[in-house]
């Protein structure tokens, strides 16, 4: 297991689980595919943003960890810690 080191006292790390593999991944943004199986994972409010155009576009829809409140979470899958 890899160690992360916190950047700040105030950020978060995200821990999503693959709902295919059952891999947790983690990180200070949302993770857009999983580490094992290379699953592609949607941003989280995704139909609440305005949808991309472009491969670029997309990658600004994955917020980072300060962004994100506990009600935005697949509840389940994910966490904030």
């Amino acid at each position: 297991m890899r160690e992360i080191q916190l950047n700040s006292a105030s950020e978060k790390i995200i821990i999503r689980k693959c709902h295919a593999c059952g891999k947790l991944n983690d990180s200070y943004r949302e993770v857009q595919r999983c580490d094992k199986c290379r699953k592609s994972f949607l941003p989280l409010n995704y139909f609440g943003k305005i949808h991309a155009k472009n491969e670029t576009e997309f990658k600004n829809l994955f917020a980072s960890s300060n962004e994100l409140t506990d009600d935005d979470l697949l509840k389940g899958l994910m966490a904030l810690w």
